[in-house]
């Protein structure tokens, strides 16, 4: 999968997951019901800590909440629930071997906050926090579930103790009809974004979809379900391989409200693009002070003066909002 394409599915699966009420509806009605069940939801609470470094990032991205547990029917402890989102379309060989270098991340984290927090604490008597993985996978093909000694050539009973032993619950979309996705989650939000990432590599599917989503959206009038609806249009814009004329014909013929949102959202984001094109010559550094210049106040001369850019690239510049020249010049 593309780079840009990478973050785009990245950031619409961590603004979904960082709200607590879709996480809750999610992990009631995809986990194991006897886990469930000693999970005290109501006491999620979003862990802002990075573990997911550079390497893993080719993999997947993360978001992590802490939460009470009943280890037993008197003692009651934390649990990390952690969803990972899988990069690729096609299952990993051994995704045992990044959930391991993952959890070793999370749990050295732990021990340094520890010590962080109190330098005289006895590491004998600390004890790491438990980790549910979960991997959400959306891609093309069925996900295999194997345990990791399949991993391994010759293993038998007097071996195997020497593996970690660990597993992972897994999503994998493609077992979830779009039917079950509505029958069993009933937040809009969580119920439309399941079903996005779940068909948005399948353009009839996907067109179907879209006019299911938009054509009631005169019901909604309200800022943050039209940040949503933005927020969906820059999904389906970035992620879907559907021809953008073929969008917007569609769109015309839904509601107009509908139409607006999808309309207005997707010719900025178009705009964007032919903009991003006309200056990908400029060398960053200059694309960088001519910015900071920009954002200062100075004239158009002056930004000539010190870059050397010509009055049509300045104005490209002006032109761009904040969040295409964080990108350009990342």
């Amino acid at each position: 999968m593309p780079k840009k394409q990478i973050q785009v599915h990245d950031s619409f699966f961590k603004n979904l997951f960082s709200k607590k009420e879709e996480v809750t509806e999610f992990v009631t009605k995809t986990f194991p019901p006897e886990i469930v069940k000693k999970l005290h939801l109501k006491t999620l609470e979003l862990d802002h800590t990075e573990y997911v470094d550079d390497e893993l990032k080719k993999y997947f991205a993360d978001k992590v909440y802490d939460c009470d547990y009943n280890y037993t029917d008197s003692k009651t402890g934390k649990v990390k629930i952690t969803l990972l989102f899988e990069h690729k379309s096609t299952m990993e060989n051994f995704p045992h071997l990044q959930l391991l270098r993952y959890l070793l991340n999370v749990w050295e984290t732990q021990i340094k906050q520890a010590k962080d927090r109190d330098s005289n604490i006895k590491m004998k008597d600390f004890r790491l926090k438990p980790v549910i993985p979960i991997i959400f996978y959306h891609g093309k093909n069925k996900w295999n579930t194997e345990p990791f000694e399949i991993s391994f050539e010759g293993m038998d009973k007097l071996l195997i103790k020497f593996l970690p032993q660990f597993d992972y619950h897994l999503i994998d979309m493609s077992e979830y009809p779009d039917s079950k996705i509505k029958e069993l989650f009933k937040r809009p939000e969580l119920q439309i974004s399941l079903l996005l990432m779940k068909n948005i590599f399948y353009e009839p599917k996907l067109l179907d979809l879209i006019k299911e989503i938009f054509v009631g959206v005169d019901n909604y009038d309200n800022r943050q379900e039209r940040l949503f609806y933005e927020s969906i249009t820059n999904y389906i814009y970035h992620s879907a391989n559907i021809n953008f004329k073929k969008l917007i014909e569609i769109m015309e013929t839904l509601s107009t409200q509908g139409s607006k949102i999808f309309i207005s959202t997707a010719m900025q984001l178009e705009m964007k693009g032919k903009l991003k094109g006309r200056i990908e010559g400029i060398e960053t550094g200059i694309k960088k002070v001519a910015f900071l210049m920009i954002q200062r106040g100075d004239t158009n001369k002056a930004i000539k003066e010190v870059t050397g850019l010509n009055t049509l690239q300045i104005k490209y510049l002006r032109t761009l909002d904040e969040y295409l020249i964080d990108e350009e010049t990342s």
